[in-house]
């Protein structure tokens, strides 16, 4: 059983770690390979995303717990009024106040939503016009996914040309 669980976590460890690419055979002129998560990444627009969207997700962790409080508040206090108000009263109330809690979860999250969508927008127009500029100076025919590919030579990685063309584009997204 130990030796079992022992298997389990190596091979955990092992899918958890990006094998490194071998390189085969050389270059295919023409063909250039990009990895869009690695490039957003790296980038400064995507690391400003990130740390932006954490602290936000913090922020409104604290707003939605103070808000939820509120309602669970009322919540008490209705329960501690059940006796002295009508039943179908009662239940009106405890549905109106439910409503009121899913309703602050759902525009907590439509926020949050909204944000990333805007920084993931903002990024995106930064990969476009730094993928544009990248291939045409390195003369891709075609340009494919490198995450998908069991290997590559790294002369037709793009990905970090990519990157610093980003960064010299956008620098800090900006989360609204």
């Amino acid at each position: 059983m130990r030796l079992t669980g022992l298997f389990a976590a190596l091979l955990l460890a092992c899918a958890a770690t990006p094998a490194s690419a071998q390189t085969f055979g050389p270059p295919i002129t023409g063909l250039c390979l990009l990895s869009r998560a690695n490039a957003i990444s790296a980038s400064r627009a995507g690391q400003s995303m990130q740390a932006q969207l954490r602290q936000m997700q913090s922020s409104l962790t604290g707003e939605l717990a103070q808000r939820r409080a509120a309602v669970d508040q009322q919540r008490r206090q209705l329960e501690g009024r059940q006796n002295a108000i009508a039943p179908i009263e009662y239940q009106r109330q405890l549905a109106a106040l439910s409503q009121q809690a899913q309703a602050i979860d759902q525009q907590q999250n439509a926020r949050f939503i909204a944000a990333q969508t805007n920084g993931q927008q903002q990024i995106d127009r930064a990969l476009n016009q730094a993928l544009g500029r990248v291939i045409t100076r390195s003369v891709c025919s075609l340009v494919m996914e490198r995450d998908h590919a069991y290997g590559w030579n790294n002369a037709m990685d793009i990905t970090p040309a990519v990157t610093r063309e980003m960064d010299g584009i956008l620098q800090a997204v900006v989360i609204r």
